[in-house]
């Protein structure tokens, strides 16, 4: 169901961006629209009877989430921008190369080093997202750089959610996963509307009518906004049921099923050096998960 979900979720997404005008469109508008029909759905399931007990989180969690809500928005914005501004499969190889983000940030900004067998294995997933780009006929030079800020917000997120969760008691006054992800969910779409009137302001009445005149537009982007907040709570629930290697295999698998599958669907290329470049970048995010573990045994 992640997978999916998943699939499912870059599809209708990249629909909605079509619809609105492709490059020229409204990335913002959609990212935002979408994290507030997961809002809807959250609140949607703590009114529902017997649906989900509501969180018991006090003003200081909230505020201690607004960090990890932030570079969720700034995460899930900048990767709309990349699937709007190139293919689908080319900005889901270049978020592959989010562990070479998560390494330097967990180093460098908070002090939590980082093994020299994992940064060995940074330059493999470089260079495949490197070999990937250099024959991608849908090429975007804002592709890449908006896939690489996602992939710097989706880091500190990870590293902000790890202190979030330190917080005595706090994962008692959650409640439980969903809880916690439609509480970043609404916090996320709430700090999205200031970036969306800054970004698209002045042409929100032209998107208020695209969106009246275009089926194809508010379908997709209701429809993208359900499966990207279904897909993100299956996996937050299954990955934390499962081990670190059977995760590592877990978003290997996903990260292939979803560049081959979408680049199909959609018509996009998939020539042979794109292919053989994700192949050797996926294959390096994978070894850079299971590399400590390996290293161990070996020492053992």
């Amino acid at each position: 169901l992640w997978y999916v979900g998943n699939y499912y979720y870059n599809i209708t997404n990249k629909l909605a961006l079509n619809a609105s005008g492709g490059k020229t469109g409204f990335p913002m508008s959609i990212s935002s629209l979408q994290l507030g029909v997961g809002m809807i759905y959250g609140i949607f399931l703590w009114l529902a009877p017997d649906a989900r007990e509501k969180p018991k989180v006090t003003k200081d969690d909230i505020i201690k989430m607004l960090p990890v809500a932030f570079c969720f928005m700034g995460a899930h914005s900048a990767s709309v921008f990349a699937m709007g501004a190139g293919a689908v499969s080319f900005a889901q190889i270049v978020k592959a190369s989010e562990p070479a983000f998560a390494a330097v940030l967990a180093q460098f900004v908070y002090g939590k080093p980082v093994s020299k067998a994992k940064w060995m294995c940074l330059p493999i997933v470089i260079g495949g997202v490197i070999l990937a780009s250099v024959k991608e006929l849908d090429f975007a030079v804002s592709a890449l750089v908006s896939a690489c800020i996602a992939n710097m917000f989706a880091a500190f997120k990870g590293n902000e959610n790890k202190k979030l969760m330190e917080t005595p008691g706090l994962s008692d006054r959650m409640g439980s996963i969903g809880n916690q992800f439609a509480l970043t969910t609404i916090l996320g779409f709430l700090m999205s509307i200031p970036v969306v009137l800054a970004k698209e302001g002045s042409r929100l009445g032209e998107f208020m009518n695209l969106c009246k005149t275009s089926p194809a537009l508010w379908m997709n982007m209701v429809a993208s906004g359900l499966w990207f907040y279904g897909y993100n709570e299956l996996a937050t629930m299954t990955l934390k049921k499962t081990g670190a290697v059977t995760q590592s295999v877990a978003n290997t698998a996903k990260r292939v099923i979803v560049i081959v599958g979408v680049a199909l669907v959609m018509g996009e290329s998939l020539a042979p050096m794109k292919l053989i470049g994700c192949s050797i970048g996926i294959g390096g995010v994978f070894l850079y998960s299971i590399i400590d573990n390996l290293v161990k045994k070996k020492e053992d």
